[in-house]
């Protein structure tokens, strides 16, 4: 049956009947496989990696809400999570929510694969929908400037079954299907499916690195994919579309390789560079401030590069005059820069976050391609992909 997008798709159940053999997509899976290592050896160096690399998973969670047309950046994300959510701007409130959800997964994993549970709880986590669970009407994906329909997802009662045969392809040991080849297959049909009201896009996102957890292919929940997507937006919906219309898992299945390799190489470079600062850190605080040096203190300037005297009493469960005389003393000799926002007095690790800015995440030219968004089919409001 000709494909239409005006039509309910209903994706066809794992595996898809092509080649799926390593050696059909040999070179991409070499060039992914080596860098995804160096990345995993790298974030075990870290005494404390999760913690410490929070601030570029919060990155992440900006990148990939980005792509849902969802603005904000690192520093004012950074310093929103101080807040109160009440005084949190909505786009804040939505990466926020991103990252808790994607560290909430990776606890998850220690008791439980990646599940129908675990993406229910990481869902709910992501959105503050008052749909909870899969989605029980019929949408559709829209183009927002032309609003022609790009794509209309399988019926509501088709998804439990779907998501059923999903997880079972997902966790199904003996297939002799590469991780990253049955990672790139698993995200696809899962937007395909597109099984609940909102979130399904960020939420595809997050089951991706969780899955590659879940495989042992990294340790941390650090690949950031987000940024090679947003790089390549009109290549990736067109590729998507591809699958559902003419079957081209090839073209799919190495443009999610070649972003494993490239986000793989990236972020090994970032967890680099905030090792070697860190180190710098280190080093200029002791020299300069032994009497109030500590590897705690560090660590609580580099896992919230902006701070205030209050949290950092939290977080070295110390009084908030003492954290306030160590901010004070890092800011005489430079270490951090303070600024009043509002009532709230911060202090930032500029050299962090330096770091964390330097690398803009923009398409490339001629890729920015459609704003899509998710629509009922009785409804006029959108939510967000």
């Amino acid at each position: 049956m000709r494909y239409s997008p005006e039509k309910p798709f209903v994706p066809p159940k794992l595996p898809p009947p092509v080649d799926l053999s390593n050696s059909a997509f040999a070179d991409e899976l070499l060039r992914a496989r080596v860098e995804l290592a160096e990345l995993k050896g790298y974030g075990q160096l870290l005494p404390n990696p999760l913690l410490l690399l929070s601030p570029a998973v919060l990155r992440e969670s900006i990148a990939s809400s980005e792509i849902e047309n969802i603005h904000t950046t690192i520093l004012d994300a950074l310093q929103m999570q101080l807040f109160p959510e009440s005084q949190q701007t909505e786009n804040d409130k939505e990466v926020l929510r991103y990252r808790d959800a994607l560290l909430e997964g990776f606890k998850m994993l220690e008791h439980f694969p990646v599940c129908t549970r675990m993406i229910h709880r990481v869902h709910k986590r992501l959105t503050i929908s008052p749909e909870r669970g899969y989605r029980r009407q019929q949408n559709r994906i829209v183009n927002n400037s032309t609003h022609e329909t790009i794509f209309t997802p399988p019926p509501a009662k088709e998804i439990s079954a779907l998501m059923s045969d999903w997880e079972k392809f997902l966790n199904r040991s003996n297939d002799q299907i590469d991780p990253l080849i049955k990672a790139a297959i698993a995200h696809y049909q899962f937007e395909a499916i597109h099984p609940f009201h909102d979130g399904n896009g960020r939420c595809g996102r997050i089951l991706i690195v969780l899955y590659l957890v879940n495989a042992g292919i990294l340790r941390w929940p650090i690949l950031f994919i987000s940024a090679y997507l947003i790089r390549h937006r009109a290549d990736y919906y067109r590729l998507l579309l591809g699958v559902t219309r003419d079957r081209r898992w090839d073209e799919f299945i190495r443009f999610i390789l070649t972003g494993f390799h490239e986000q793989a190489g990236e972020t090994r470079q970032l967890l680099l560079d905030t090792m070697e600062l860190l180190e710098r850190y280190k080093n200029s605080v002791r020299k300069k401030l032994p009497k109030i040096y500590s590897y705690e203190l560090i660590e609580a300037l580099f896992s919230y590069p902006v701070t205030s005297p209050a949290h950092l009493a939290r977080a070295l469960n110390v009084h908030q005059r003492t954290a306030s005389r160590y901010l004070s003393q890092l800011e005489d000799k430079e270490l951090v820069k303070d600024r009043t926002h509002g009532r709230y007095h911060l202090f930032f690790n500029t050299e962090l976050l330096e770091l964390l800015q330097r690398q803009q995440i923009t398409p490339a030219a001629g890729q920015r391609g459609a704003n899509l968004e998710t629509i009922p089919e009785n409804a006029t409001a959108a939510g967000q992909t």
